[in-house]
């Protein structure tokens, strides 16, 4: 826990103020190298603005940041702008590095764009909670912005959480009480109308930064949508109100959201696959749309 608070820190806090400070000092020598500064800071702020998990700190800061260094890159020319295009004797030399650490920010940021799409035949679904904010912090196509697109059934899963009005997840980075994260104890919704096919309950929600690997999805039901199967996972422990075999309609009160299973903290896991049948770990995922809306890491979906 403290090596990804760290993790977060430095990507999300102390990088983009680097890029920030660097636009300054050391003075840029001519415009030349001040370009290739900003080009550099561009790409990383590119590349977090992305891939970067922003409920921990705010989601404000998705909009704010990209702002903040473009109004800093104009200010920061002032600077230079009477001084010549180049006095590098080899702009290679000087600029090489920088210049290729661009192109790899860039390329990272690109990855994470080719998973804003889907080729397969996407289930539209209701979203699963009601009246509030949320996050997906993971979704997507590519596992760059979705851990779980490695796994044949879970390619195309979701974890949500629930935003406070600062846009974070959490009343703090990494809070050790389950009831300080916004989403833990939030009514889950069914996503479509149809057939509880299977509930397991009684898992222990887990404290803060510890895991269940041996029930990965904790507490959880899956409702048949027509042929579509749909996982509800990690669910709080004693909360599911609905019973294997039974008839749901959209919008019901299906349990709560919980920490059960290989969750570190509280989000609902949400994937549909096909076959199966009531293995969740043997369909085959299938995209998920929710108003036709495809929804990827960093999607903000308010609930009125």
């Amino acid at each position: 826990m403290q090596l990804s608070l760290a993790i977060l820190l430095t990507t999300q806090v102390f990088l983009p103020a680097f890029f920030l400070i660097w636009l300054w000092w050391p003075r840029p020598a001519d415009q030349l190298a001040w370009l290739m500064r900003v080009v550099y800071g561009a790409c990383y702020i590119a590349f977090i603005t992305i891939l970067g998990r922003w409920d921990f700190l705010s989601t404000a800061l998705i909009f704010i940041l990209p702002a903040v260094f473009a109004l800093a890159a104009f200010v920061s020319f002032l600077r230079v702008r009477d001084r010549r295009w180049n006095s590098a004797v080899s702009p290679v030399r000087a600029h090489g590095f920088t210049a290729a650490m661009s192109v790899f920010f860039l390329a990272l940021a690109m990855r994470g764009l080719s998973g804003y799409g889907y080729h397969e035949t996407a289930v539209d679904l209701a979203f699963p909670f009601d009246r509030g904010q949320y996050y997906i912090g993971q979704g997507g196509s590519t596992t760059s912005i979705n851990n779980h697109h490695a796994d044949k059934s879970q390619r195309f899963a979701l974890d949500i959480v629930a935003l406070n009005r600062l846009g974070a997840r959490a009343d703090g980075l990494m809070p050790r009480s389950l009831t300080d994260y916004v989403i833990f104890g939030r009514t889950v919704k069914s996503p479509c109308s149809g057939i509880a096919i299977s509930t397991h309950d009684g898992v222990a929600d887990n404290a803060i930064g510890e895991t269940n690997t041996q029930e990965p999805a904790g507490n959880y039901v899956i409702v048949a949508c027509g042929s579509v199967r749909v996982l509800l996972g990690h669910l709080r422990a004693r909360s599911i109100g609905v019973s294997a075999g039974e008839v749901v309609t959209a919008g019901q009160t299906i349990g709560n959201v919980g920490n059960s299973g290989n969750s570190s903290e509280p989000h609902l896991h949400m994937h549909a696959y096909l076959g199966g049948t009531l293995d969740y770990n043997e369909g085959e995922g299938v995209p998920m749309t929710f108003e036709d809306r495809f929804l990827v890491r960093g999607s903000i979906v308010t609930v009125p």
